[in-house]
């Protein structure tokens, strides 16, 4: 089963104040993007729905564009890394567009958000 980001922050906010307790604390690292080529091996469905190829088309375009924008597996590393030995913080986005996201939710109302989000896939 697959969670949101509200819904990881939810889980690890709640499994950080109940290990508290044992000296243990809980950081989440949310790197979006990664400069990789995973996706070359995705699985890919067997059957398109017509109506739906424009769409997609534009955001796998999207996705391409970010990922060759994103930080590299070592930026990503680095942050986990950080995460794990440095001084305590609740979340961690390593440099780019996922912590400008990660800042904008904490404060902005959704609707804004994902309009922005919409533009950024091409689909506004």
């Amino acid at each position: 089963m697959g969670l949101n980001t509200p819904a990881y922050t939810l889980i690890g906010g709640t499994l950080d104040h109940e290990v508290r307790q044992f000296g243990i604390r809980v950081s989440l690292v949310e790197p979006s993007f990664t400069k990789t080529n995973l996706d070359l091996n995705a699985p890919r469905t067997v059957a398109r729905i017509s109506d739906y190829e424009k769409e997609l088309g534009i955001v796998s375009q999207a996705i391409q564009n970010n990922i060759q924008k994103a930080p590299s597996p070592e930026g990503v590393a680095e942050t986990v890394v950080d995460a794990a030995l440095g001084t305590w913080k609740m979340r961690r986005t390593p440099k780019g567009a996922a912590s400008l996201l990660a800042w904008l939710r904490s404060f902005m109302p959704a609707g804004p958000v994902e309009k922005g989000l919409r533009k950024t896939f091409g689909l506004a």
